[in-house]
């Protein structure tokens, strides 16, 4: 049955969604298990480098690489563009190619579930990446025996994960709250009548979410119990059982947090008004750069018709409160937030893959100033059909002077990223002449002239 897969390529997690084609209709999105010793969704953003070269994804990763750390990679998404390698053993590799890697292994996942390969594949990235680290990944995807490629910020896929549930006419604006493990980030968008277009947007330099709240919540009850154990796991016990605590204050008004054997108390007591003062200076932060977001993108007060909500973090009731008293309209926390950019992602591949008469797409640009033109995601255009101006990304984010060795990959693994052929013969080469790639959100039409930087992934 032909679908199309979106991929949420997360800090923390990676999540797949798909949405089936039954007789020429696409259908809901649904969430696809890639780690079924685990209860949460997708699998943890990791990777392991094999003593032959192989790649190990998630929990597998994490155990293998717990006797040689220097094999695992973490972190590497919010790393694509830049120039310096991430080390894996005596391998250097680019952050864009282990991310690439770890998408081949998702879509392996699927295509062994569903039993064929995706009609289309979306792949999300956040909402402030400008053309660099766009084209530094699409290119690093091309090299792989992938379905059909669209690149989707993720506030474009909330919104689309929204509009499936929500009725929204032409013209009518929303705004996303994103807060995940690591990161935040927001959109003004508008709905068209080919998808939406993004009107503004923003994200925080700071890590921001969940990983900070567990953080702040272990260092209060370390604080309470006064002196911990001896023993070089109690910290680490003592914090995940405060992760858990967290989880659980969504829902109850007070909960107890159980401490390391050898402890002074048996249990520590948080009720959710402690947590709020805790982190309640982060959410006011996070709702001022949403604030600003909206007041950039011009929106008329009549025009917004809600805040979505998404994101692990969606769940925290104070996130809600705090943002219907700044912004006053209707706050609508997604359902099952922690999926809904998968879920968005695979409903915008349906799209992209139904057979449909495509409108001129209109001029874009990134930007988070409401005065250039807007941005249409949902319009796509071809990669090898660009201009040559067009095509000029133009230099990487500035970095400091490092000295790199030598990128020396090794004959397969992650360097080729060799997949399996749809025969089931190894892929080494593709030719890319036979391929076409479609690339998401061009940031302007071609012209003579270099344009000059718009952002600072830009410059």
């Amino acid at each position: 049955m032909p679908y199309a897969l979106g991929i949420d390529l997360g800090t923390a997690r990676t999540v797949a969604a798909v949405s089936r084609n039954r007789r020429d209709s696409w259908g809901e999105p649904e969430v696809v298990p890639l780690d079924v010793a685990s209860d949460l969704p997708g699998v943890a953003s990791v990777l392991y480098l094999t003593d032959d070269d192989a790649v190990e994804v998630g929990d597998a990763a994490e155990r293998s690489g717990a006797g040689a750390p220097d094999r695992v990679a973490r972190d590497f998404l919010d790393r694509i563009g830049d120039e310096v390698p991430l080390a894996l053993g005596d391998r250097q590799y680019p952050a864009e190619t282990l991310a690439a890697a770890l998408v081949a292994w998702v879509v392996d996942r699927v295509e062994e579930q569903e039993g064929s390969p995706a009609s289309q594949l979306v792949v999300t990235h956040p909402v402030g990446w400008g053309v660099y680290r766009r084209s530094v990944l699409q290119s690093a995807l091309r090299d792989l025996n992938l379905p059909e490629l669209t690149l989707l910020p993720r506030a474009v896929a909330a919104a689309e994960v929204h509009a499936s549930t929500e009725r929204l006419e032409v013209g009518q604006e929303i705004a996303v709250y994103s807060l995940g493990a690591s990161r935040f980030e927001t959109g003004v968008l508008r709905r068209g009548s080919f998808g939406f277009e993004l009107l503004a947007h923003a994200d925080s330099a700071e890590v921001l979410g969940g990983t900070l709240f567990d953080d702040l919540v272990a260092e209060h009850a370390a604080a309470d119990l006064g002196e911990l154990p001896d023993g070089p796991d109690s910290l680490a016990e003592l914090r995940a059982a405060c992760v858990d605590a967290k989880e659980r204050l969504s829902t109850a008004v007070a909960v107890t947090i159980p401490t390391p054997p050898g402890s002074k108390k048996a249990t520590i007591l948080l009720n959710r008004s402690d947590f709020d003062g805790l982190i309640r200076p982060v959410v006011e932060h996070t709702v001022g750069i949403l604030q600003r977001a909206i007041q950039a993108s011009g929106t008329e007060a009549d025009a917004l018709r809600a805040v979505v909500l998404v994101g692990g973090c969606a769940h925290v009731p104070l996130i809600a409160e705090l943002v219907t008293a700044a912004v006053r309209v209707r706050v609508a926390a997604a359902e099952d937030p922690t999926t809904a950019i998968a879920r968005g992602a695979a409903l915008a591949g349906g799209r992209v893959a139904k057979p449909t008469v495509r409108a001129e797409p209109l001029p874009m640009t990134s930007t988070v100033t409401p005065s250039e033109t807007l941005t249409a995601h949902t319009d796509l255009m071809r990669f090898d059909e660009m201009g040559p101006d067009l095509a000029d990304i133009g230099p990487p984010p500035p970095r400091p002077p490092v000295e790199i060795a030598p990128l020396d990959p090794p004959a397969r693994g992650l360097a080729r990223l060799t997949r399996r052929s749809r025969s089931g013969a190894e892929v080494d080469e593709l030719d890319r002449d036979e391929r076409s790639w479609d690339v998401d959100d061009v940031d302007e039409p071609p012209r003579r002239r270099r344009r000059a930087p718009d952002s600072e992934d830009d410059e």
